[in-house]
């Protein structure tokens, strides 16, 4: 999994209060019977959850939620209502999610993050697990959510450890980025609850797109710099540069050190970004090209007519061995035309005509199939909205051609949400000829369940 955009965070100071209520209910009285984390009634706090948990009609007291981690979750809540205040909750069988809870040997390869023996039942001795922190050289505990952008209804669940001796060096704070940190800094016992929302977005950097941007501000020759990196390179550093990395990011496979924090960007680079771009087009690999990228590629006429002499002979094959980045363009050219020919030049989904709203979408990516790439029955015409959508798994089309919108994929963005759902039970407008191969539709729906499986 790679890191994602982050939206918010939430950081509860580990006192006393945290403790009885993730400790476990096996202790009965003095406060170690609850299932949930009480939260603010300030405003701001509201406010915060409410763009975060929006209340769908008819659950107005609590929306569902799940607390996850690396091999683990349990399902949840966030309650709005309640006797006192907001608050967080879990299924109390269950118990609290585990990166919350004490263990006897915690380490980085261990859910949890805290020392203590889990299993008391005696008041006096559960409380004696939280006093004994200090000499195991824990330190002070934080537990930590994080609501990643392009995710509904899910905190990701840490435990961190301030002032905590060498042997946890795997969990200290200052692991976090800086504003989480000093988010953690600020709570106390008696204001234990920090929050805050953050402007994730774009691709992350990785350490070979920080090595490149610290390269070419000072390059004498940045051709020379760019033609010296491997294609996956240029690749990964071509994606950045069309949309860079801004804010906090987080990987949810990772641990404690699951945490990127985007670099700025010098101007210069910013600047020479599109010349840097036109001289990664023609290094990326072909394969990695998507189909409306595709269609604004420069193209070879000679090419194109040989693709369309090829469509007409039923041979879809284009090797890899032969295709640079400009035979991807002149593939796509004879590939679009005869798909957009069958659909008449309309959307099969919207109904769209507008030519610079079209694009022939491949069912089967070209980058999973060499031979079967120019097939006009792997391609569907599509306007823009439903061609990411259904690229992206937000929408996906059955064998009989009915189209079912991915409702938990969308999430929170209710403007998405009401441009594809119109279309949801819909049936695929037929082409006049080469109808979409059904194996190549059930290989694009078994390719989305296996890209969310690896997640």
């Amino acid at each position: 999994m790679t890191a994602r955009p982050v939206e918010a965070v939430l950081v509860v100071y580990y006192g006393p209060e945290a403790h009885h209520v993730t400790y476990g209910r096996n202790v009965r009285g003095g406060g170690y019977t609850k299932d949930y984390i009480q939260l603010s009634r300030l405003p701001a706090f509201l406010e915060w959850a409410e763009r975060l948990f929006p209340r769908p009609a008819g659950a107005e007291l609590e929306v569902p939620l799940r607390y996850e981690w690396p091999g683990g979750s349990v399902p949840g809540d966030f309650v709005y209502e309640s006797s006192d205040r907001p608050h967080l909750k879990w299924e109390t069988s269950l118990g609290a999610p585990q990166p919350w809870r004490m263990t006897e040997t915690p380490s980085e390869s261990t859910s949890e993050t805290i020392p203590g023996d889990p299993a008391r039942t005696i008041v006096s001795e559960a409380e004696a697990e939280y006093e004994s922190l200090g000499s195991k050289g824990a330190g002070r505990p934080y537990l930590v959510a994080v609501k990643l952008r392009d995710e509904a209804a899910v905190l990701h669940v840490r435990a961190y450890l301030d002032g905590a001796s060498a042997t946890y060096d795997w969990a200290r704070l200052d692991l976090l980025p800086l504003p989480v940190q000093e988010m953690a800094r600020r709570t106390t016992q008696r204001r234990a609850l920090a929050w805050e929302l953050f402007d994730g977005r774009g691709v992350p950097p990785t350490a070979v797109i920080e090595t490149a941007i610290g390269l070419l501000p000072n390059s004498q020759d940045v051709r020379a710099t760019l033609s010296a990196m491997s294609s996956e390179e240029a690749a990964a550093l071509s994606r950045y540069l069309r949309d860079p990395g801004h804010g906090l990011f987080f990987d949810p496979a990772r641990n404690h050190d699951a945490w990127i924090q985007a670099l700025s960007i010098p101007d210069e680079l910013l600047v020479a970004a599109p010349a840097i771009l036109e001289i990664l087009s023609d290094r990326a690999p072909s394969s990695q090209v998507e189909d409306l990228t595709a269609e604004t590629l420069a193209t070879d006429e000679t090419e194109v007519e040989e693709f369309r002499e090829q469509i007409e002979a039923a041979d879809y094959s284009v090797p890899d061995s032969t295709s640079t980045v400009k035979t991807r363009g002149s593939a796509q050219r004879a590939f679009a035309d005869a798909v957009k020919r069958n659909y008449g030049h309309r959307c099969a989904i919207t109904g769209v005509k507008t030519h610079k709203f079209l694009v022939a979408s491949h069912i089967v990516p070209w980058s999973e199939d060499q031979t079967i790439r120019l097939d006009p029955s792997n391609g569907i015409c599509l306007s823009l909205v439903v061609d990411r959508a259904f690229e992206s798994g937000f929408l996906r089309i059955d064998d009989d051609l009915t189209i079912r919108v991915d409702r938990s994929r969308v999430g929170d963005d209710g403007a998405l949400l009401n441009m594809l759902d119109v279309h949801d039970g819909q049936k695929l407008n037929t082409p006049t000829h080469a109808a979409p191969n059904v194996a190549y539709l059930q290989r694009r729906r078994e390719l989305i369940d296996r890209l969310d499986e690896s997640h």
